[in-house]
């Protein structure tokens, strides 16, 4: 797939709720096959993009909107996921090493943006 055919990034803003992870999935999915991916990393898109709404719903400042890019660069694919207005939660500070790691084990590359609210972006790219 060349950049041509996927010329400009796709972008959702969704609440942050569970029930809208199924959505932002099933959307994330949906750029794995015009990318080209076989049925596995697209299960594995379908996880990290649960996994990032669940992170970003569950900090001390969470997340009540969730903003989501995805786009291809190159051989890459890219996702993009941003907390949108914020507000207080009521959970504790995350192990930041543990949740990257468990998102690298879908993705190899896994950058979070943190403060003292917690987690507020994650920024994840894989082959394509």
């Amino acid at each position: 797939m060349t950049e041509r055919d996927f010329p400009n990034a796709i972008e959702l803003t969704l609440p942050a709720g569970r029930e809208y992870a199924l959505v932002a999935g099933m959307a994330i999915s949906g750029v794995g096959v015009l990318a080209g991916l076989d049925v596995d990393l697209i299960g594995d898109l379908r996880t990290v993009t649960t996994e990032c709404m669940d992170c970003l719903a569950h900090q001390p400042s969470r997340a009540g909107r969730v903003a989501i890019e995805a786009w291809l660069d190159g051989a890459r694919l890219h996702l993009r996921f941003r907390a949108r207005e914020r507000c207080p939660g009521d959970a504790a500070a995350p192990d930041l090493e543990l949740t990257q790691g468990v998102l690298e084990t879908l993705m190899p590359d896994v950058r979070l943006l943190s403060d003292e609210g917690g987690v507020w972006g994650i920024d994840c790219s894989m082959p394509a």
